[in-house]
């Protein structure tokens, strides 16, 4: 067997594709054996066998261990499973590795014993625990570092609250390999406080269910640990110890994130020490970040990257930007703290007003100093502007730096929110000095500086507005000053296309705190720059950018004189940027067409030609389809506009859908005919029932995807609300009514064969033919429509399907309780009345019914059925409170211990149940009044 396998994976190590393919064809049908793994053991043991056989051996033996080693794996696959006696073998052959003179087969063999140690500790491995530890406390630095990789998978992916005492043993042995810096390696310390990490966080869990026992045992490991740690953080950065600074500091600071996040009770003992600890880093670190990242043509750039940058054994790169991010990450969790207010604010005895100390003032100085563009950021930008477009969506996905500046920034205005500002005031102050000297001595940074205090102050625009309108005392931001220094030389200085960017975008931002004449000349400049095909392209989006912010803030009497200037420039940029990007040219177009809408009438042709031309050729993606539904609907209520725009709009709609095979793009045209309709008149214009509703039908009548079906409810209910009598008349081929077509695909919706998932909107249409079409209804044929509603209700598994079926009972009680207590009643279900199912039902999901509108006719149908004093009502035993499980008491539940100890239930007539449920409802709306 052991040859077999060891050519099978020389075969699998050749060069020749054809080969390797069938080698790993070969090893996938000798896994069926139970003697491969120890073969494979035995071959990794094999030092004859060869590095790259032996690494490829113990690779592929993890891999096995999780497809065949338990069934109970996530990853298992049919096969024979090794008997206790083979997996011995393996365990012991394995663990030899972890003191192999080779640094890829400890590797290796670390992974392989963790995943085993998922399986078989503590059961069939007893002793692993203590020969790992063993390990740590005896063995030389290569096999501690063997010891620790396994830990490091281990204890963050199996170890919980129930091997406390496994983790008060492992503390002590990671708190001194961590502070041996002579005798380990910087990887296995980096480690020993990366597995520390874990192990608080696994303590952190414990807090809410064993809280005296965190109380007591917490404080000591902390005091412990934050000695050292701080020792770290205070040993200066330099080029002779940054390979093992860099990374200790950065797997430190994630640690006290971590503790911060899960202890922050405990860890406000040590929040002064660590940030006078982390002030100092910050400070000292300034300038070389920025002449490393920022200032890329510096004479100290290559130095400073040469100090900030380091690589380890592997080749894994460590940047400082990782520390940062984490310092200002655990700035953020504990701003809030109390042991950070005395050190940020002081409040006047006299007045009680607030003010920054020094030190606030110098942080949100240091902040504009890291928030800096950086030359990567720019190299990326010039590659690719839809990442420079993803980095000023507030929802980026592209963390950096300067976002995590921006989220601290938002942390210290949400925790001092009367102080901030002045500190802002202080810092910008001085930085603006700063970008005034180097623009007089001609150093082309300047426009770095200023761009970055725009941007700081930008991201805190509603604070800034809200300062400006208050009559607060202190240090108050100068608009006019900041304008007059940064803004202007931005907006004048077109050879750096992201400052002056950023000028039109701060612009907007503050526009309601502006002076009208300033607001109108940005906004006229915005209006100018979004079709001016000769400036850069970065400039031409923020002016986008800046075109929305101008629409939605300003009054229309001020921005109506470029409406038609915005909406033409708009549609002319709008086609030429990619999926990535036109969503924010969509959202200032929609903002645009607000402003007047006379003026939109009249662009009707330019708006209709763009938006659907963009729908044409993005209709998959969600969120440009979202907006060109909002700007749809928003075209149907223009009733100037309505009627030339679905002409327009409706035969690209039918045609895509018609044509379509694709169940993403039939479903996204759906939900435009439901924003046409939507906005639409009561009744519709002439020709929307003849040109939509057959095609509609025929898509829904023959599609199973679950999104199309969905879409076509709702665009259904759209259809019945606003054109009832006109579907009522309206016939196909074979004399059928759209109504009874409607009717048909509720009941196909409602079949036991048709998901929960398709059918969740089919409640609300329902209830709207009901309100809507009860006088072209025969009554057997509406009595019908409720039994089948009522049929599937008895067998709906999910509380969403069963909360969207209810409004239409609670609208049938309010206008006739009686004759639909009647009818309910003589409703049989195995053995439950349709009344029984309805109430129980109705009671279980009261509070998952959506909407305000929905739950107050809810609540005022439960009063109806109350008042009747109907014993039919009062016979029926519902479900009422949970009564408690002494089983599960003081612990986590898990899924598995829920299945074992359900939760039980007390049984209550109907009507007490009613009582409850409409005192909860006049709590909830008392705690609403006075929120």
């Amino acid at each position: 067997m052991e040859h077999q396998v060891f050519e099978v994976l020389q075969g699998c190590l050749s060069d020749e594709p054809n080969t390797r393919m069938r080698a790993e064809l070969a090893l996938k049908q000798l896994e069926l054996n139970v003697e491969f793994s120890p073969a494979m053991a035995n071959i990794a043991l094999a030092s004859e066998a060869g590095l790259a056989v032996r690494q490829a051996a113990i690779v592929q033996l993890r891999g096995y261990i999780g497809r065949h080693w338990s069934i109970g794996s996530s990853k298992y696959e049919h096969g024979p499973i090794p008997d206790q006696n083979l997996k011995c073998q393996v365990r012991e052959r394995v663990f030899t590795l972890l003191t192999s003179d080779s640094r890829k087969l400890r590797t290796a063999a670390a992974a392989t014993v963790a995943v085993m140690a998922r399986y078989d500790w503590p059961d069939e491995w007893p002793q692993l625990f203590s020969q790992l530890v063993e390990l740590l406390h005896s063995g030389n630095r290569d096999q501690a570092h063997a010891s620790m990789c396994v830990f490091g998978e281990w204890v963050n992916s199996d170890l919980s609250d129930q091997h406390m005492e496994q983790i008060g043993t492992l503390l002590p042995q990671l708190k001194r390999i961590f502070v041996s810096s002579s005798e380990y390696s910087i990887e296995t310390r980096v480690m020993a406080v990366r597995v520390f990490g874990d192990c608080i966080e696994i303590i952190a869990n414990m807090s809410s269910v064993q809280s005296g026992f965190v109380a007591t045992h917490a404080p000591p490991i902390l005091a412990e640990w934050m000695s050292p740690i701080l020792d770290v953080f205070g040993q200066p950065v330099s080029i002779e110890n940054c390979a093992s600074d860099i990374p200790l500091k950065i797997e430190c600071i994630r640690a006290i994130v971590r503790a911060a996040d899960g202890l922050p009770r405990l860890m406000g003992a040590h929040n002064t020490s660590i940030l006078e600890a982390l002030w100092q880093q910050l400070k000292a670190l300034q300038e070389p970040y920025l002449h490393a990242f920022v200032y890329g043509e510096s004479e100290h750039s290559e130095s400073a990257t040469n100090m900030l940058v380091v690589c380890d054994d592997e080749g894994v790169s460590y940047s400082v930007d990782s520390f940062l991010i984490g310092v200002f990450e655990w700035l953020s969790k504990v701003s809030e703290s109390k042991s950070m207010r005395k050190l940020f604010a002081t409040r006047a005895e006299e007045t009680g007003a607030t003010a920054p100390t020094p030190l606030f003032n110098q942080l949100v100085a240091c902040l504009l100093s890291y928030a800096q563009i950086t030359t990567e950021m720019m190299d990326d930008w010039a590659d690719d502007m839809d990442l420079f477009v993803a980095d000023e969506d507030e929802d980026g996905y592209r963390f950096n730096v300067r976002v995590s500046a921006q989220e601290l920034l938002q942390a210290l205005d949400a925790a001092f929110s009367q102080t901030l500002p002045s500190a802002m005031h202080w810092a910008t102050q001085e930085y603006t000095k700063l970008a005034q000297r180097w623009r007089q001595q001609e150093n082309d940074n300047w426009w770095l500086v200023s761009e970055a205090i725009l941007w700081a102050i930008g991201t805190l625009s509603s604070s800034v507005i809200s300062e400006q309108e208050s009559d607060a005392p202190g240090g108050r931001l100068d608009l006019g000053v900041l304008f007059e220094n940064n803004v202007w030389p931005l907006a004048q200085c077109a050879t750096f296309p992201y400052g002056q960017g950023r000028s039109f975008i701060f612009a907007s931002s503050v526009c309601q705190a502006l002076p009208t004449s300033i607001a109108a000349a940005f906004a006229e400049a915005s209006s100018k720059a979004v079709a001016d095909t000769q400036l850069h392209p970065a400039v031409r989006l923020s002016a986008v950018r800046a075109t929305g912010n101008f629409c939605r803030l300003l009054p229309s009497e001020l921005v109506k004189s470029h409406q038609g200037t915005f909406i033409s420039g708009l549609a002319s940029v709008i086609p030429q940027l990619s999926e990535d990007s036109a969503h924010v040219a969509l959202d200032a177009l929609h903002a645009a067409l607000r402003v007047d809408q006379d003026i939109a009438a009249n662009m009707e042709p330019v708006i209709s030609q763009v938006v659907i031309g963009i729908w044409q050729r993005y209709p998959g993606d969600v969120l440009l389809t979202s907006i060109v539904i909002d700007i749809v609907e928003d075209m149907a209520r223009n009733k100037q506009a309505c009627e030339a725009f679905a002409q327009r709009a409706l035969p690209t709609i039918a045609t895509t859908i018609s044509q379509s095979s694709d169940g993403m793009v039939i479903s996204s045209g759906i939900d435009l005919l439901s924003g046409l309709i939507k906005g639409g008149p009561s009744p519709m214009p002439n020709g929307y029932t003849d040109a939509i509703f057959p095609l509609l039908m025929q898509i829904l009548s023959a599609s199973i995807d679950g999104e199309v079906l969905q879409s076509g409810q709702a665009c259904l209910k759209y259809f019945v609300q606003k054109d009832a009598e006109r579907i009522a008349q309206w016939r196909d081929d074979k004399g059928v009514s759209g109504l009874d077509l409607i009717i048909r695909f509720i009941g196909l919706m409602l079949s036991p064969d048709s998901s929960e998932s398709s059918a969740l909107f089919v409640g609300d249409l329902v209830a709207k033919v009901v309100q809507k079409c009860s006088s072209f209804i025969a009554g057997d044929v509406l009595a019908e429509l409720i039994r089948v509603v009522t049929a599937r209700l008895a067998t709906a598994l999910t509380a969403s399907f069963c909360s969207s079926l209810l409004p239409l009972y609670a609208q049938l009680i309010v206008r006739h309780p009686s004759e639909v207590i009647d009818l309910l009643d003589g409703m049989h279900f195995a053995d439950r009345t349709g009344l029984h199912v309805v109430l129980s039902a109705w009671f279980k999901n009261y509070l998952d019914v959506q909407g305000y509108y929905s739950r107050k006719v809810s609540a005022v149908a439960l009063t109806r059925l109350y008042a009747l004093g109907d014993p039919r009502i009062s016979d029926v035993v519902v479900q009422g409170d949970i009564v408690p499980n002494s089983a599960n008491k003081g612990k986590i539940v898990t899924r598995s211990m829920s299945r074992s100890n359900p939760d039980q239930y007390t049984q209550i007539p109907a009507a007490a149940k009613i009582v409850k449920l409409l005192l909860a409802e006049l709590e909830m709306d008392v705690e609403g009044a006075f929120a």
